[in-house]
């Protein structure tokens, strides 16, 4: 059986996708992938750093440079602690029993969100378009700063 896998990496596209926050982060200008529960992976060509946005908290964190996506992806992205903390596999893997498998595009969403008062356990997530989501959160949370 093949193992789950709680991310995905694409080919760059422009981080406006992440709505207001891009202000925050103006270096960084590419989004190279996403997590199966929404986290964005983040590139800043210029410095060659790589970040994670969590956007139920808007904020990210930077992980360091790397010389490549895929250097980011065995270092960090596949690292126990990292799969275990922040992409939450067991949690993916209930949630994929319980609502199936992404299509393209999709990631697993809390309703409500987290910060709307949603507690995130694996019967409050549906799937959903993942750039929706990030226009959705982005301006739920500008209204509510």
């Amino acid at each position: 059986m093949r193992e789950l896998e709680c991310y995905k990496i694409i080919e760059p596209v422009s981080s406006n996708a992440i709505g207001h926050w891009i202000r925050d982060y103006p270096l960084y200008e590419k989004i190279v992938g996403y997590s199966n529960l929404g986290h964005v992976f983040l590139f800043s060509p210029s410095q060659s750093d790589y970040a994670v946005f969590y956007p139920f908290k808007a904020a990210a964190k930077s992980y360091g440079t790397f010389n490549s996506t895929s250097e980011f992806e065995q270092e960090i992205l596949q690292e126990e602690g990292f799969k275990h903390f922040v992409l939450n596999e067991d949690h993916v893997r209930e949630i994929s029993k319980l609502i199936g498998i992404l299509n393209e595009d999709e990631v697993y969403i809390p309703r409500p969100y987290p910060f709307l008062g949603g507690n995130e356990e694996v019967e409050s997530y549906e799937k959903g378009n993942v750039w929706t989501m990030l226009t959705l959160v982005s301006q739920l949370l500008a209204d509510s700063a």
